[in-house]
This record gives C-alpha cells, sequence and structure tokens, in this order.
C-alpha cells in the first residue's frame, strides 16, 4: 500500500486550487451585425498609427444587436493625399466560408475593388473594368475547384435580341475579368435587371428580384461548359404585378418590407404582410393589422420549393412588455433589417436608429442597441443591405510543418503550401485555360491604373507572364447560346 508525501498532497492541493480558480473562456462569439459602410482611416488618425506594420484590415468586433465595422488602413488608397473628391468605402459582399470580404473604394466617380483577407489582415486590388454596371449587385463565392481562391461575378442580363446576355467574372486564379455566355431562357422567366442583392449558397449564386422571384447559378462551373440562370418565383401570394421594382418609391418600400437570409444554413424569405404599396392609401398601421411572415427555401429544384413557417401580427408583439421597455414605440412597423443566422425564429428589425430582435415564439425582444449609421457613406449602390448578419469564419487552420506563432501563417493559401501543392495548382491552372480555349489580346501601355495596381500587389516572377489590360475584360467567351 502506498502514501502520499506531504509535499506530494500539498502541491496537488494548490493544483486543484488554481484549477477551481481558473476563469471560464468567454463563449465564441458566432456572428455580427456587419455594418456595409466600411471605416477608411484617415492617415492622422489615432488608430491608423496604431496598426502595425504589414496590416492593412482591422475588424471592430461587438455582440448584436449592437454594430461591428471593417476598417480599412489609409494605404489600401493608391495615393491618400489626392483630393479629387470624397472617399467612401463600403462592402459588396462577404464569404461566410473563410475569411474574405469584397470591398469597393470610390474616390470621387472611379471604383477600385479590393479582396479583405481578414486571417492575414491584408488586401488585394483588383484591376479596373470598364464593363462594370454599377447599379447591379456583385456576389462574391469560394471556388471549389480551387482551394482559397474565388470568383465574383455579376450578371449583365439584356432585353434586347441582338445582345447575348452574359455574366462578368473576375477568377483570383487566373487574376482577369472575363464574361461567359449565359442562358437565361426559362419558362416564367423575370426580369434579372430588377435585381437588389445577392449572397452565396449551396455553392451557387442567389440574386434576389423581392419583387417577385430569386435568380440562382454557378458561376464556377468549369468554362467549357455554358452557365444556365434558373428563375424561382416567390411564395404563392408574395409576387408583385407589373415592373412594380423598377419604380423607385415602390422599391425602397419593398427593400424595407421585404428580405431573403441565410439561417441556419437556409434561404428564409421574410415579409411584413398587411400594408399598402399604394402612397394614396392612408392606413394606420395598427387598423392594417400587419404581420411577419417566414417561408424557407427547402427544395429548389422541386415542384415545392418554399416552407412555410410562421406568421406573427405585430399587435401580439407591441403588446409585450419587452417592447416598450426597450423604448420602441408600438404601432408602428419597424423595417425589417436581418434574420439571426442561427436561429430562424429571431428576426432583426430597424425602428429609427434602433437595431432590435424579436423572437417570434414568445412574441419578445430579446435586444435592442443604438445603430448610429452615416447613411450618406452609401451613395452608391451595394450588394449588401445596409447592416446584415455576418457569421464568424472559424479560426484559419494550422498546416503541417506550420508554425503556429506566425501570424503570416494564420490562412490556408497557396503561399503556405509545399512545393508539390504549387506544382499541383499550376498544372489546375494550365489545364484550365486549354479546356476554355482561351484568346486574348494585351495591351502594353502602362497605365496609371495598372501602376496602382502594381503598387498594391507586385506581380511575383512567375506571374508575370500574364497581365491584363486596364479597363477591359481580357478574356471574352462565346456568348452565343
Amino acid at each position: 500500500m502506498s502514501t502520499s508525501s506531504a509535499p506530494d498532497v500539498a502541491e496537488s492541493s494548490r493544483a486543484g486550487q488554481q484549477a477551481e480558480q481558473q476563469p471560464e473562456p468567454e463563449p465564441q462569439r458566432k456572428w455580427v451585425a456587419l455594418v456595409s459602410a466600411a471605416v477608411l482611416l484617415g492617415n492622422e488618425d489615432e488608430r491608423a498609427q496604431q496598426i502595425p506594420v504589414g496590416s492593412d484590415v482591422l475588424l471592430d468586433l461587438n455582440d448584436p444587436p449592437l454594430p461591428s465595422y471593417l476598417v480599412l488602413h489609409p494605404r489600401v488608397v493608391a495615393d491618400p493625399r489626392r483630393n479629387d473628391g470624397p472617399l467612401s468605402a463600403y462592402i459588396l459582399a462577404v464569404d461566410r466560408s473563410a475569411a474574405c470580404i469584397l470591398v469597393q473604394v470610390v474616390e470621387g466617380n472611379r471604383p477600385d475593388f479590393f479582396l479583405c483577407n481578414t486571417h492575414r489582415r491584408t488586401v488585394t486590388i483588383f484591376p479596373s473594368v470598364r464593363n462594370l454596371r454599377p447599379h447591379l449587385s456583385i456576389g462574391l463565392i469560394a471556388d471549389p475547384r480551387h482551394r482559397g481562391h474565388y470568383m465574383v461575378a455579376q450578371l449583365h442580363p439584356t432585353t434586347s435580341d441582338d445582345q447575348p446576355n452574359g455574366i462578368l467574372c473576375y477568377s483570383t486564379v487566373i487574376r482577369r475579368w472575363f464574361i461567359r455566355g449565359l442562358d437565361l431562357r426559362q419558362a416564367h422567366m423575370r426580369n434579372p435587371f430588377s435585381e437588389t442583392g445577392v449572397l452565396a449558397h449551396d455553392g451557387r449564386l442567389w440574386w434576389f428580384a423581392l419583387a417577385y422571384g430569386v435568380f440562382f447559378c454557378d458561376p464556377c462551373r468549369p468554362l467549357y461548359e455554358h452557365l444556365k440562370l434558373r428563375f424561382l418565383p416567390l411564395p404563392d401570394d408574395c409576387e408583385m404585378e407589373g415592373d412594380v421594382a423598377f419604380d423607385p418609391r415602390i422599391k425602397t418600400l419593398i427593400d424595407q418590407r421585404r428580405c431573403v437570409r441565410l439561417s441556419e444554413g437556409k434561404l428564409r424569405f421574410v415579409m411584413i404582410r398587411g400594408l399598402s404599396y399604394d402612397e394614396l392609401v392612408d392606413v394606420p398601421a395598427a387598423a392594417a393589422n400587419p404581420t411577419v411572415r417566414m417561408w424557407t427555401l427547402d427544395d429548389p429544384e422541386g415542384p415545392d420549393p418554399w416552407t412555410f413557417e410562421y406568421e406573427v401580427a405585430f399587435a401580439e408583439i407591441w403588446e409585450n412588455k419587452t417592447y416598450t421597455d426597450a423604448g420602441l414605440l408600438p404601432d408602428e412597423v419597424p423595417h425589417v433589417a436581418l434574420v439571426d443566422p442561427n436561429n430562424h425564429f429571431v428576426v432583426y428589425f430597424f425602428q429609427g436608429s434602433k437595431l432590435f430582435g424579436v423572437d417570434m415564439r414568445e412574441k419578445n425582444v430579446v435586444g435592442c442597441k443604438e445603430c448610429l449609421i452615416d447613411r450618406d457613406q452609401l451613395r452608391f449602390q451595394s450588394s449588401r443591405p445596409i447592416v446584415d448578419a455576418w457569421e464568424l469564419p472559424p479560426p484559419p487552420p494550422t498546416l503541417p510543418g506550420d508554425d503556429s506563432s506566425s501570424p503570416d501563417d494564420e490562412v490556408c493559401s497557396t503561399e503556405s503550401f509545399p512545393e508539390e501543392k504549387k506544382s499541383q495548382v499550376t498544372e489546375s491552372v494550365n489545364s484550365w485555360l486549354t479546356q476554355a480555349r482561351l484568346e486574348w489580346t494585351r495591351d502594353t501601355d502602362a497605365s496609371e491604373e495598372n501602376w496602382r495596381a502594381w503598387k498594391m500587389a507586385p506581380p511575383t516572377s512567375e506571374e508575370n507572364s500574364g497581365g491584363q489590360a486596364d479597363d477591359e475584360p481580357e478574356m471574352q467567351f462565346s456568348l452565343s447560346l
């Protein structure tokens, strides 16, 4: 029979006390309410002076419904001393699976596009392109065939029989803009020009025309395959007739009363029902008995794609004590903002500058905070609403042999691959280009825009063999249908 000595017992007792006194780790924040207007710091801003060298991106994160912000260093702009026009930055799209955010920085009327890696805290500027249509949404989707790379896409539909439909794309694999053919032929197809937002889900991009339906396709399909854009009508009794989506006044009301968001891995359509879209009809909100409805997109390929979830009357929410305790005004219908990405029963609304969530099962307010946003910063069309939920990506993986203490290795990218991985990526790119039988021309004039792009992201020796002309998609693919 063995016994423990007194020093051993004392040491064990101290270890147990230390374990009991050690505070429990704070729960991991799962998502934030990310404001689309990014914060672009000035050279004199104290926060810019505190940002470490080599970091261009910071995240100011808060628990929802408090707003969170993307913060950009002044050096993101090619020449911050220029005063050609007002400077603004806003988020076009975010990637839910990794840590990348697509941002547009506008100086005067000149836009620049940046892909921000929030793990590495760096930005990459895209070459400019004149084919971009500023009034249409731009989507960002991870490229499943090229690990760590993305595709940026914008629909280019046409109403003319002489002009083919297409989709403008940018691939981070080949670092070029190009146009692909797009087949819109489908029964009951609506006009894609009316889309007002886009997000990535289930390996496809989904463009929303909140007046009548959803368009979706996979822009990452191999280049030798023809893309097909599909149209999915909204649930029954939700489609609006005519060209109401092109009326600016009605479009504003639609954006305030409808949204499509991701929650629990599915697309959810939220609609405030009961209010008139006719400005000549003046009915008090309480008399109209408005309600909140939600549907879930369960089977986009099936005959009944939408599943009805619930309908809750605002009268039940207004009479709950938590509503007035939060300082909210009853009998005033708020604007729909977003859906909790982890709980589809919690919907967030705007009332004035207050962002608040409501649990639709309990009809009570689960959080309410001031969300002060300078809406003047969003002078240009954005693919995102002014505030939207962003599910925070998991911590970056550590590859075998990497030093986990190195901040530069906190991202999965081709720069961290072994040499054989680099060779595989190169072979994949070459195969991709060969299959598409690409033809391109190259403008050898080094314009100012090219110089700015090269300055922000100097090409490596392996990249010097394929530059892109400024303001022009280098690759044109067949647009015949």
